[in-house]
């Protein structure tokens, strides 16, 4: 939720002409994690569901640091801030990973 929100400060400032492209994708993946996730967890029971959720969530953690850094390059945002940012979805799924694989201890 924390990194959702902290995308949707950033891409506030992004060029208008993104609006319909980067932006809006950049805010569509970064909500889908935490609600990909809820979702998974809620159905935890069935393994083949819980695991295909965290793998969506995964794969939507990817697709933001993508989307930051080509928000880096294109010049949209400070290249410490989109570093923090990949570092920090890199740390998710790294954690998902984790997660997708020992859910039984949580």
């Amino acid at each position: 939720m924390d990194l959702a929100e902290e995308v949707e400060r950033v891409a506030r400032k992004w060029p208008p002409h993104e609006k319909f492209q980067l932006t809006d994708q950049s805010r569509r993946a970064s909500r889908a994690v935490p609600a990909l996730i809820a979702e998974g967890w809620s159905k935890r029971r069935a393994v083949r569901n819980f695991r295909k959720y965290i793998n969506d969530a995964i794969g939507e953690s990817n697709e933001m640091m993508s989307h930051l850094e080509l928000a880096k390059r294109f010049g949209y945002m400070p290249r410490e801030k989109a570093k923090e940012l990949i570092e920090k979805y890199d740390q998710l799924a790294t954690k998902l990973h984790r997660l997708k694989n020992n859910w039984q201890n949580y």
